[in-house]
C-alpha cells in the first residue's frame, strides 16, 4: 500500500522524461536526415545553383566559392543551425557604382528559398531584377518570412514595380535606393502594407508623389528611419510621416520641394536627424521646431531660408541646443551680422554656413566650442582679424574653410596650433606676405588651399616633406618665386595647383600618384633631366611658361591623360608619333586596326598653340579617337591635312590650325565631323575649292545632338577620383578668335561658338550654296582668298550669323537681298571685290558700321546706293545734301516732318473747333472775313483803275 502511492507520484516525471527523450530522438533523426549529405538542403542548393547559372559575369568573384555539395559553407550563404535551411544570402558588391559585381538576371528560383530572412543583392549595378516585374512570379509569396531586403543599386536598365512587396509583412528593413521605381505608381500604398518596417530607404528611385494625398491611416507606426532623398516629391509626401511618432531619422534632401517648412515637422518629437538639403523650401523654420528636443543632426542647406541666423537658432528649443551636434546651412540665403547665437550650441561638432550673406567679424569666443571638428564659413562677407584666440579651445578641429571672405590671419610666428587639420581652405584669405610657419605642424593635412592669399616668399623646404602625404595642394595665384625641388616622387599628391606664380627652373620629376598638374603662367624653362613616370596623370596644364626643347616622347606612356595644354611656350620640333614600339609600356592590344596598333589614348583636349612646332599633321593623333578640342594655331606645321581626321578623331568639336604652313586642298573628310563647332584653317596655304559638303556639318546646321557641357567641355571635365568627384580641365587658358574684325579672347564660353574661318589662304572657285544650310553658324570668315562668282543668294538663311567677312576676294554680281534677313548681324565686310548693283538696305544692315558705313563696301566700284557716294541710275538727287548725309540723319528728319504734319493738323482742328462751338468767336471770324474781303475788293479796283489809266495815257 505504501509503495503504490510512491510509484504513482513518480509517474508524471517518468512520462515527461519519456516525451523529452522521444522528441530529442525525433529531432536527431530529422537533423540526421537534413545533414545526411552535409548541412545543405538539396532543394535549396539546386535553387542557388540555378541563380548562379543566370549570372553572366562575376568580375568581383562574389560567387567564386560556390563549389562543393555543402551550400551552407559557400560565401555569402548562412543556414539556420537548427533546421539547415538557408536563412541569409549576402551577395552585395562592395565596390559601389562600378562595373564589377554580378551581371545578368535574378532567377525566379531565388524565391523558392521560403525560409530566407535576410537577402542582400546591393551594389550589383548590372544585375537585372526582372523576376519582380508585374505580374510577379507565383513563388514570390514564399519570401513571406523575409525580414531584411536590400536591393539598392541594382537593375540599372529595368524600371521596377514593387507592388509584389505587399506580401512581405515581416519586413523590418527595406532598401531599394537607386533602383528605378518609376513604374511603381502606387508605391505609397505598397509600403503602407508593411507594418513592421523600422527602416525604409527609397533614395534616388525616381519616385513621384501623386496629386492625391496618401491614405488617411498609415501603418508605419514603428518606423524609425525614412529616406526619400533624390526623388520628385510634392507637398503630399510630407504627410507620409505625419503619424510616425517613432521616427528618428528623416531624409528628404534633393526632392524638389518648393513649399515652406511644414509645421508638422514639429510633431516628430523623437526625431534625431532631419535632412532637407537641396530643395527649394522657402522661409524661416517654424516655431514648432522647439518641440524637437532630441534633434542632433539638422541639414537645411541649399534652400531659401532668407532670414537672420540669430532668428534661426532662436527657434530651436533649449534642449535641442544642448543636443545639436551638426548644423548645415550652406547656400541657404542666410544673413546676419553676428555669430554670437551659434556659441549657445555648446555640443556643436559641425557648423557649415558656406555661401551665405553673413557679415561682421568672427567672434573669438568661437574657440569655446571645444567639440567642433568641422567649421566652414567660406564664401561670405565676413571681415576682421582671425587670431590665435579663435582657435584656443578647438583641439578637435580637423576641417576649416574660411575662404573668400575679407579676413586676415594674424598669429605669432612661433604659434603652434592646438589642432591637427585634415582639410584647410584659406583661398582669397590674407595670409601673407610670408609663408605661414604654423603650417609645418599640420602634417595630417590631405587637402590644402592657400591660393590667392598674398604670399610673395619662396616655398620653404619643409613644405614638401610636411605635406608629402597630402592629396590636394593649391598654392596658385600668389607671387611665389624660386625653384621647385627636382624630385617630388616621394610625395603622394594627386592634384597639384601652382599656376600664376613666379616660379622658375625646371618642371620636377613628379610622383606616380599625380592626376592633375596645373603649373601654368610661371617662368619654367623645361623638364627635369630624368623624365617622370606618371601613369595616373589625367590633366597637365603647362601653358604660358618658357619651356624650350621638344615635347618628350614619354607622353606616349601616359595612358590616362585627358587634357594637355602646352600652348604659349617655346617648344620646337615634331610631336612624337607614339608608334607601336613606343607604346609597348602602355600595353596596347596585339590586334591591329587599319594596319596600326589598337592602342587608344584617352586624351580629349590638346592645346599646343603659339609655339614653334614643325613637321606634318601629328601622326599620333590617329590614336586619339576621343579628342574633342585640338588647337595647333601659330606654329610651323606644314604639309597636307590627312583624310583620316574624321575617321580617327570622330568626336572633334574644335579644329584650330590657324597660322601654320599647311597646304593642299581641304579634305572632304573634314566635313564629316558631325559635331564640329569651330573650324579654323585661316592663314595657311590651302588651295582648291571649298568643299560643297560643308553643309554636312550637323552641329552647324542644327541636326546634331545638343552639346553636353559636362562631358564635352574641357573647362569642366568631371572625373571620379577615389570615390569623390573632381572637376578638372583647362582652368584659366585663353583662346583667341578672329571675329567681327578683331581678335577676341574666349574662355569657357568658346564651347558655344559656331565658327568657320578659312581666311588668308589661296582658295578658288565659288562659295558653295550648301553653306547657307548652316543655320547655327555665328561667324563666317572667307576673306583674303581668290574666291569668285556670286555670293550665295540664300545667305539670308544663316539666321544665327553675327559676323560675315567676304572681303579681299574676286566675288562679282549683286549683293543678295536676303542679306537684310540676317537680323543678328553686327559685323559685315564685303570690301575689295568686284560686286556691283544697288546695295540692299533695311533692317539690321542700316545699323552696321555707324562710324564709317561705306567702309564695308569700299573697293567695289560697281556698287551704288547708300551708304556709298555713287548713286544708282534713276535715283533722284537729294536736296540740301548728299544721300549719305540724308541717310545718316534720316531718323531726325523723319521726326521733324512727322512733327510738322501733326502740328499743322492739330492747329487746324483747334481753330475749327473754336469756330464751331463758340458763337461769339464764329461771328467775329466771319465779320473779319467780310472786312478783309471788302478791303481786298476795294484795293483790287483801285489798283486796276490806276494801272488801266496809266496804260491809256501811254
Amino acid at each position: 500500500m505504501g509503495a503504490a502511492p510512491g510509484s504513482c507520484s513518480h509517474a508524471p516525471a517518468a512520462s515527461s522524461y519519456l516525451l523529452i527523450t522521444l522528441a530529442v530522438a525525433a529531432t536527431t533523426t530529422t537533423c540526421s536526415q537534413v545533414t545526411a549529405a552535409g548541412s545543405c538542403i538539396e532543394v535549396e542548393r539546386a535553387a542557388l545553383l540555378s541563380f548562379k547559372a543566370s549570372i553572366t559575369s562575376d568580375s568581383a568573384d562574389i560567387l567564386g566559392s560556390w563549389q562543393g555539395h555543402d551550400c551552407c559553407q559557400w560565401g555569402g550563404v548562412r543556414c539556420n543551425n537548427r533546421t539547415g535551411h538557408v536563412a541569409k544570402l549576402d551577395l552585395r558588391n562592395r565596390l559601389l557604382f562600378s562595373a564589377d559585381g554580378l551581371h545578368g538576371e535574378i532567377s525566379s528560383s531565388l524565391f523558392t528559398l521560403r525560409h530566407l530572412k535576410h537577402l542582400d543583392l546591393s551594389g550589383n549595378f548590372y544585375l537585372e531584377f526582372k523576376a519582380s516585374r508585374v505580374p510577379p512570379p507565383p513563388q514570390i509569396g514564399n519570401l513571406s518570412k523575409l525580414v531584411y531586403l536590400d536591393i539598392s543599386i541594382t537593375g540599372a536598365f529595368s524600371p521596377l514595380d514593387i507592388s509584389w512587396l505587399s506580401g512581405m509583412h515581416s519586413l523590418e528593413y527595406l532598401d531599394t535606393s537607386f533602383v528605378d521605381l518609376r513604374a511603381s505608381d502606387n508605391w505609397v500604398h505598397t509600403v503602407n502594407t508593411l507594418p513592421n518596417l523600422v527602416t525604409l530607404k527609397l533614395s534616388g528611385c525616381s519616385l513621384i508623389t501623386s496629386s492625391t494625398p496618401p491614405p488617411m491611416h498609415l501603418n508605419l507606426t514603428v518606423l524609425e528611419e525614412l529616406d526619400l532623398s533624390g526623388n520628385y516629391l510634392n507637398q503630399n509626401a510630407l504627410n507620409l510621416f505625419r503619424d510616425s511618432s517613432s521616427l528618428k531619422r528623416l531624409s528628404m534632401s534633393n526632392c524638389e520641394l518648393s513649399t515652406t517648412f511644414p509645421d508638422e515637422l514639429g510633431n516628430l518629437t523623437s526625431l534625431e536627424t532631419l535632412d532637407m538639403l537641396g530643395n527649394n523650401l522657402k522661409g524661416m523654420i517654424p516655431a514648432t521646431f522647439k518641440n524637437l528636443c532630441n534633434l542632433r543632426y539638422l541639414y537645411l542647406g541649399q534652400n531659401d531660408i532668407s532670414g537672420d541666423i540669430a532668428d534661426l537658432t532662436g527657434r530651436l528649443s533649449n534642449c535641442s541646443s544642448e543636443n545639436l551636434q551638426k548644423l548645415v546651412l550652406m547656400d541657404a540665403n542666410i544673413t546676419g551680422t553676428s555669430l554670437q547665437s551659434v556659441l549657445n550650441l555648446a555640443n556643436l561638432e559641425t557648423f557649415d554656413a558656406n555661401s551665405n550673406h553673413l557679415s561682421g567679424s568672427v567672434p573669438a569666443a568661437i574657440g569655446t566650442l571645444t567639440k567642433l571638428t568641422f567649421l566652414d564659413l567660406g564664401n561670405n562677407n565676413l571681415s576682421g582679424v582671425i587670431s590665435e584666440d579663435h582657435f584656443a579651445g578647438l583641439t578637435n578641429l580637423d576641417y576649416i574653410d574660411l575662404s573668400h571672405n575679407s579676413l586676415e590671419f594674424i598669429v605669432d610666428s612661433t604659434w603652434n596650433p592646438p589642432f591637427s587639420l585634415l582639410v584647410a581652405s584659406f583661398a582669397s584669405f590674407h595670409l601673407g606676405p610670408r609663408f605661414p610657419d604654423w603650417l609645418q605642424w599640420q602634417k595630417t593635412i590631405i587637402r590644402l588651399d592657400i591660393s590667392n592669399t598674398g604670399l610673395i616668399s619662396r616655398i620653404p623646404n619643409w613644405f614638401w616633406t610636411t605635406f608629402s602625404d597630402a592629396a590636394d595642394l593649391n598654392i596658385s595665384f600668389n607671387q611665389i618665386s624660386g625653384k621647385l625641388p627636382l624630385n617630388m616622387d616621394f610625395m603622394a599628391v594627386e592634384t597639384l595647383a601652382l599656376q600664376s606664380n613666379n616660379l622658375t627652373g625646371l618642371i620636377p620629376q613628379l610622383p606616380e600618384t599625380i592626376q592633375v598638374l596645373d603649373i601654368s603662367r610661371n617662368s619654367l624653362t623645361g623638364f627635369a633631366p630624368v623624365m617622370f613616370q606618371v601613369p595616373s596623370l589625367q590633366v597637365a596644364i603647362l601653358f604660358s611658361n618658357s619651356i624650350t626643347g621638344t615635347i618628350p616622347k614619354l607622353i606616349c606612356q601616359w595612358p590616362e591623360l585627358r587634357t594637355l595644354d602646352l600652348s604659349n611656350n617655346f617648344l620646337v620640333g615634331e610631336l612624337p608619333d607614339c608608334g607601336r614600339e613606343e607604346l609597348k609600356e602602355g600595353k596596347p592590344s596585339s590586334t591591329t586596326i587599319n594596319g596600326r596598333g589598337s592602342f587608344r589614348f584617352k586624351i580629349k583636349t590638346l592645346l599646343l598653340s603659339n609655339n614653334s612646332l614643325s613637321g606634318g599633321f601629328p601622326i599620333f593623333l590617329r590614336q586619339c579617337q576621343y579628342l574633342i578640342f585640338l588647337d595647333l594655331t601659330q606654329n610651323k606645321f606644314s604639309g597636307n591635312l590627312p583624310s583620316w581626321i574624321s575617321e580617327d578623331m570622330p568626336s572633334l568639336l574644335m579644329l584650330r590650325l590657324r597660322s601654320n604652313n599647311f597646304s593642299g586642298q581641304i579634305p572632304i573628310e573634314t566635313t564629316e565631323l558631325v559635331g564640329l563647332h569651330i573650324l579654323d584653317l585661316s592663314d595657311n596655304n590651302f588651295s582648291g575649292h571649298i568643299p560643297h559638303s560643308l553643309g554636312n556639318l550637323k552641329a552647324l546646321n542644327g541636326t546634331a545632338d545638343p552639346l553636353d557641357p559636362l562631358t564635352e567641355n574641357p573647362f569642366q571635365e568631371i572625373y571620379l577620383m577615389d570615390l569623390r568627384y573632381s572637376v578638372l580641365g583647362v582652368s584659366n587658358d585663353i583662346l583667341s578668335v578672329t571675329i567681327k574684325g578683331q581678335v577676341l579672347d574666349y574662355r569657357q564660353n568658346i564651347i558655344y561658338l559656331m565658327s568657320i574661318d578659312l581666311s588668308s589662304n589661296s582658295l578658288t572657285g565659288q562659295i558653295p550654296d550648301e553653306i547657307s544650310s548652316l543655320a547655327g553658324l555665328v561667324n563666317l570668315n572667307l576673306s583674303s582668298n581668290l574666291l569668285s562668282g556670286n555670293i550665295p543668294r540664300n545667305i539670308g538663311k544663316l539666321r544665327s550669323l553675327e559676323s560675315l567677312d567676304l572681303s579681299n576676294n574676286q566675288l562679282s554680281g549683286k549683293i543678295p537681298l536676303d542679306l537684310i534677313d540676317l537680323t543678328l548681324l553686327s559685323y559685315l565686310n564685303l570690301s575689295y571685290n568686284n560686286l556691283s548693283g544697288r546695295i540692299p538696305t533695311g533692317h539690321q544692315l542700316d545699323t552696321l558700321g555707324r562710324d564709317d558705313p561705306a567702309s564695308m563696301y569700299i573697293g567695289n566700284p560697281g556698287l551704288c546706293g547708300r551708304p556709298v557716294p555713287r548713286q544708282c541710275p534713276g535715283d533722284q538727287p537729294t536736296q540740301g545734301g548728299d544721300p549719305i548725309s540724308w541717310h545718316e540723319s534720316g531718323p531726325s528728319r523723319i521726326d521733324f516732318l512727322l512733327g510738322s504734319i501733326v502740328g499743322f493738323v492739330a492747329g487746324i482742328w483747334i481753330v475749327f473747333s473754336c469756330l464751331l462751338f463758340i458763337k461769339r468767336w464764329r461771328y467775329a471770324y466771319f465779320r473779319l472775313l467780310d472786312r478783309v474781303y471788302d478791303r481786298g475788293y476795294v484795293m483790287c479796283i483801285l489798283t486796276w483803275r490806276k494801272w488801266f489809266k496809266n496804260t491809256g495815257a501811254e
